[in-house]
């Protein structure tokens, strides 16, 4: 890989995160589309930008299978990440404007729930989650396609921004089941500092939300991070160990299902094993394709179990 394409990766937050995606796989000439006014509480309009679009160059290195040099990856990430160094600026200053303007990032999939709500198509399960979840339908699309499955993944996000957007991107939805998958950018810090139970606290609140909407719950676990590639010298793996701990106990206590995915995803070091993640925190092909039959099978069980309700709203 040139470094001209890992500081495009590292610019578009791939190595943080991946780029975003639609909920199918979209038409460039579609996505470029800005979204419809609406009329803001504040007396303004309302339009949503168009969602980001991967070149080809950044979608086959995001699933190159080659593992990737994880010590060059963190010094260009410390570097880009330096404030006084001006390659980051643009990306620093896009994520600065979103974050102040639309910090549960609303707009990412507003147009998209609102065409789905209005084809009047029932939805069986959404994904809540961050860019590994994003991620998911850009590797297997078909996985998405042939179930029915809703994509609500967002790249970069801390388990704080998906509570602010459950209600728009999950339970006005309407579906059956949630699966949610959280908290690799809390140990990130990608919205700041948050303590282990205020972690906990965040998904034990979505799992709230979603019983109260008769949504079924299936909780993942964290998949495993090599390095928190800006901070390498930090060591996330046994944060990563006691985040599931937590996160299993939940699941237990809340009677939800919970799948496993760092247990057949991890190396014997406590990393990503390299055949399945080649940055250290993202799954490949290889990786999605393992945790695909684990997914299907705790979907299937939390439809098997959801009955017909009284919702909320």
């Amino acid at each position: 890989m040139t470094t001209r394409t890992t500081m495009a990766m590292l610019a578009t937050g791939l190595v943080l995160c991946t780029q975003a995606r639609a909920q199918t796989v979209p038409d460039p000439a579609a996505e470029a589309q800005p979204g419809r006014p609406l009329a803001a509480v504040n007396g303004t309009t309302l339009r949503c930008p168009p969602p980001p679009v991967q070149s080809a160059e950044q979608r086959a290195a995001q699933f190159e299978t080659r593992p990737r040099d994880l010590d060059e990856m963190s010094k260009m990430a410390k570097a880009f990440m330096d404030p006084t160094n001006p390659a980051g600026a643009p990306f620093r200053k896009r994520q600065e404007e979103q974050r102040a303007t639309d910090w549960p990032f609303l707009c990412r999939y507003r147009e998209a729930n609102a065409a789905l709500k209005e084809s009047g198509k029932p939805v069986s399960v959404v994904f809540m989650g961050d860019s590994i979840t994003e991620g998911w339908i850009g590797a297997h699309p078909d996985f998405f396609a042939r179930h029915g499955y809703v994509d609500r993944g967002i790249s970069g996000q801390s388990s704080s921004q998906m509570v602010a957007r459950f209600q728009a991107d999950v339970i006005a939805l309407r579906p059956r089941v949630v699966h949610i998958m959280t908290g690799t950018n809390d140990i990130g810090g990608a919205t700041g500092p948050i303590t282990e139970d205020e972690f906990v606290g965040n998904v034990s609140a979505m799992i709230d939300l979603a019983k109260a909407n008769g949504i079924e719950v299936v909780l993942a676990s964290i998949p495993p991070m090599s390095r928190l590639l800006p901070r390498p010298e930090f060591d996330v793996r046994p944060v990563v160990v006691q985040l599931n701990r937590r996160l299993r106990a939940l699941a237990a206590a809340r009677g939800v299902t919970y799948v496993d995915y760092y247990t057949p995803l991890v190396d014997a070091s406590g990393a990503f094993d390299p055949h399945f993640a080649n940055d250290g925190v993202h799954p490949t092909r290889a990786g999605y394709s393992v945790m695909e039959p684990l997914a299907e099978k705790a979907l299937e069980r939390a439809v098997g179990e959801w009955r017909p309700r009284r919702r909320l709203r």
